[in-house]
């Protein structure tokens, strides 16, 4: 993957992997399709990261992706004996039930499929099974690096081709059953900058300060607000296929202005850098809707020279973007910078009962029968008292404006005359429109 859409002008090298034949399309049996494809389908271009598969095993991942493709999945060591299996479906021939049920590949077929070279081979293959009574099949290569982790199989033969959709389906869980495999492959070495990039959200804090103390000096990473972590938040149903196929596809559609360094619950986490935020953004958007993915929103949180773990700045930026769903009237996509009143207010302990603790004054206006008296002090307070633009937002006349303040509840009044208490009546009307979106207050 060529880093570029901001990351060039950082310095950082291209991060690219060895290739994987998850992104061509196959040809005739027994033979590698031989044109060119692009370079966003290649497995190879796409970072690993241990993030993406939290709380997902090969089970949940390939009975996911034999829904998605609608048709059974199994995977192979490159002996060619099963390491995990869907659910078969009516599509299963004699050959596959062999297989599974002796945990080895028959030796007769097995030889054919040796004969044929696909444990050399980095791209997909369709074999032609027919000589042994059995369906068509599709072989999926599982390469890191120079290590051969397994082959994918999925029976094509009689069944409907498959849709481009479910091409990129297949492409992101070859990603994600690489990581999962490599991880357990003593032999199998990260490149070094894939092993920084895998290790920015490490469970380790100490992996964490490591990794971000090597990507600054050698990838291209600036400890300042021109380095930014982008918290795209999803579904919480979304399938670890599809979350992996929509990181995959962001990286392609920004050319890799957007690097997908992990997840942390339901949001993918990005590195990249500031400027064009409209472009990714649109990029983001629509990749999500072309994936069927539900978009909740978008939070961004820039470094500092201080700062020498990221895992605390992805967190504000997943902040941040909770902030943007629960508030869209500020925006679908938020900089943490913009909304640091809103962050300190997100981080209250949320028991809408505490409202008349921190200020009384809030807690009456928000209870009153009259909703005007509530509109009327929290435009003069986000106006700074301004008497002119807080007509202008309420459509008053100021003598309007003056009325309304004199009939203020006492409570109200004694607030206004206060400094500690303005400021608590303030905050407090912000939380609670904050609670009230999130569901806390009705």
């Amino acid at each position: 993957m060529t880093m570029s859409g901001g990351w060039d002008d950082a310095g950082l090298p291209a991060l690219a992997l060895a290739p994987v034949a998850s992104g061509a399309r196959p040809d005739d049996a027994g033979r590698e399709e031989q044109h060119d494809h692009h370079p966003a389908a290649s497995g190879g271009d796409l970072l690993t990261v241990p993030g993406r598969v939290a709380g997902m095993n090969l089970q949940d991942l390939v009975d996911e992706l034999a829904e998605t493709l609608d048709r059974s999945i199994v995977i192979n060591d490159p002996a060619f004996r099963p390491i995990v299996a869907s659910a078969q479906g009516d599509e299963i021939d004699e050959l596959r039930a062999r297989a599974l049920l002796r945990r080895v590949t028959p030796p007769r077929e097995r030889a054919y499929v040796e004969s044929l070279r696909l444990t050399q081979s980095r791209r997909p293959r369709t074999v032609d099974l027919a000589e042994f009574g059995a369906h068509e099949r599709l072989a999926v290569p599982i390469w890191s690096d120079d290590t051969l982790l397994g082959i994918l199989w999925l029976i094509t033969g009689g069944l409907p081709p498959l849709r481009e959709e479910q091409f990129r389906a297949l492409d992101a869980a070859v990603d994600v059953v690489r990581t999962v495999l490599a991880a357990q492959t003593e032999s199998t070495a990260l490149t070094a900058r894939d092993g920084v990039m895998r290790s920015l959200l490490a469970a380790d804090p100490i992996a964490r300060r490591d990794a971000l103390s090597m990507a600054v000096r050698a990838h291209g990473v600036t400890r300042d607000a021109d380095t930014l972590v982008r918290a795209v938040a999803i579904g919480h149903d979304t399938g670890v296929v599809q979350r992996a196929a929509l990181g995959r596809a962001v990286e392609s559609a920004t050319r890799s202005a957007l690097v997908l360094i992990g997840e942390i619950g339901a949001a993918l986490l990005f590195l990249g850098r500031r400027g064009e935020t409209e472009r990714l953004d649109a990029a983001v958007i629509a990749e999500a809707e072309r994936a069927g993915v539900l978009l909740r929103a978008i939070g961004a949180a820039g470094l500092s020279d201080a700062d020498n773990d990221l895992h605390p700045v992805a967190e504000r930026a997943i902040a941040t973007a909770t902030v943007a769903e629960l508030l869209p009237e500020l925006g679908r996509s938020l900089h943490a910078d913009d909304v640091g009143p809103w962050l300190l207010i997100s981080d209250v302990l949320t028991d809408p009962r505490r409202l008349s603790w921190y200020s009384p004054a809030a807690f009456a206006l928000v209870h009153d029968a009259d909703p005007l008296r509530r509109q009327t002090i929290e435009a003069l307070l986000d106006n700074a008292g301004h008497v002119r633009q807080v007509c202008e937002v309420l459509h008053i006349h100021r003598t309007t404006l003056y009325y309304r303040l004199e009939n203020m509840p006492q409570v109200v009044r004694d607030a206004l005359d206060d400094g500690m208490q303005r400021s608590a009546l303030h905050l407090g009307l912000k939380l609670a429109a904050y609670w009230e979106n999130a569901g806390h207050i009705r």
